[in-house]
């Protein structure tokens, strides 16, 4: 039965890839509400997680051609949509910055004294990143991918295995390796004294 789920989404793909609308559209209705629901999950925001999945549907679309099968259709619809996710974040932290950046250029604080949060470190926060960021830069994307949703958004390992059609123990290993190549990243760059990678 299994093995005629996988035949059948082959052939839509291969139909697809053809040409045929309803192919496209069956393997939609098929795989819409997992990218929503991984979209929702990163971006925790019902609106840009409709976004994201309109964008993850146009961009699989246009670029059918170039799915080549060496994975399932899951896993690179899952690799678009978190890779739309992860860019959307970074577009809203960027929005973030500059609306403060203006604000602060505006001079629409006036006199007022700045308001500082003593329960947090700003600066030690943003080493924390730059040093995160540093150390994931050169990870394969698919143990970036799996650590990121890990550890920064909560995903256990049996999620995460459903979601990217591979075990547990894969999952782990991932993780595992992840971690090992990051922070043997993180001890060539602080030992030699330099931030930027």
């Amino acid at each position: 039965m299994e093995n005629q789920a996988v035949l059948s989404e082959d052939i839509l793909v291969a139909e697809a890839r053809a040409g045929n609308q309803d192919a496209f559209t069956e393997l939609v209705r098929r795989h819409s509400g997992k990218i929503f629901g991984v979209s929702l999950r990163m971006l925790k925001n019902r609106e840009d997680a409709e976004d994201n999945l309109q964008n993850v549907l146009f961009k699989a679309y246009h670029n059918l051609g170039r799915f080549e099968g060496q994975s399932q259709f899951s896993t690179w619809l899952f690799r678009i949509t978190i890779n739309e996710a992860l860019m959307k974040l970074r577009r809203h932290q960027s929005e973030r910055q500059a609306t403060y950046s203006d604000v602060q250029s505006n001079g629409l604080y006036g006199n007022y004294p700045e308001i500082e949060d003593k329960r947090q470190n700003h600066e030690r926060e943003y080493i924390n990143r730059e040093l995160a960021d540093i150390a994931l830069r050169g990870l394969n994307p698919s143990l970036k991918n799996t650590f990121v949703l890990q550890k920064a958004e909560g995903w256990t390992n049996r999620e995460l295995a459903g979601a990217l059609g591979i075990t547990v123990e894969t999952v782990k290993s991932r993780i595992f390796r992840a971690r090992t190549r990051s922070r043997r990243r993180l001890e060539i760059v602080v030992g030699s004294g330099t931030v930027a990678a």
